[in-house]
């Protein structure tokens, strides 16, 4: 039969006991501020969420140029010689194989990263098959997305397939929405869309889906595209 406690050793017990609860480390009460859930680099959740940018959207109607300032000088007023052809020619050549002599082609990429970068905005205009130009404020570091979903959201028809058209550089290309897989996606900095490009909509049509312009809210608030646009 198992031997009970006398009334001096469970005082013993008892004292051990307080003594060991004195000496534990007491758990400060947790904050509110405490409370919220961080991200993994240490930045609250609510400071992780990024602001929506302010697109400070604009719409523009094309206005055919005045006749009155158009040149009425003959074509021939334009026309050079053979001579001033050639001379033209030569003197393009020495500069180009000055500026290479001159400056490296390294040094030439970053000072022209380097200007990109100063410019915390981009303007963006996309001008669509009848004319109307969407304006749109975008961040440099914004993916190439962003961009196709501002132009989606703008269509009345959102589900239809499209491609974003740069004109500008020594060839017309397409602005890729996504990219290609094992690649990371490519930002309005790095496709040189910094600080202003005016790209082309062309519509995928189908049968079922066809381009049918802006939304009736959008171009409700177009005004005329003129040389104070620009």
């Amino acid at each position: 039969m198992d031997e009970v406690p006398g009334d001096a050793r469970l005082g013993g017990i008892r004292q051990a006991v307080l003594l060991l609860e004195r000496a534990r480390p007491s758990t400060p009460p947790q904050t509110q501020a405490d409370a919220k859930e961080t991200c993994p680099n240490g930045v609250s959740e609510e400071q992780g969420i990024k602001k929506p940018v302010d697109r400070q959207i604009r719409v523009f109607f094309s206005v055919a140029a005045s006749s009155v300032a158009e040149n009425d000088l003959p074509d021939s007023f334009y026309s050079l010689s053979n001579e001033e052809i050639r001379n033209e020619a030569k003197m393009r050549r020495e500069r180009l194989e000055q500026s290479r002599l001159l400056i490296p082609k390294s040094y030439k990429e970053k000072q022209a990263l380097a200007a990109r970068q100063k410019y915390k905005q981009a303007l963006i205009r996309i001008q669509f098959p009848d004319g109307v130009i969407l304006q749109g404020v975008f961040l440099p570091a914004e993916p190439i997305s962003s961009l196709y979903e501002f132009v989606a959201s703008s269509l009345k028809q959102p589900s239809l397939e499209f491609d974003l058209i740069c004109p500008a550089g020594p060839r017309t290309r397409v602005i890729p929405p996504f990219p290609k897989p094992g690649e990371q996606a490519r930002t309005l900095r790095d496709e040189d869309l910094v600080p202003s490009a005016r790209l082309t909509f062309k519509p995928k049509e189908t049968d079922s889906v066809v381009f049918t312009g802006l939304l009736d809210e959008l171009l409700e608030t177009s005004e005329p595209f003129t040389s104070a646009s620009s």
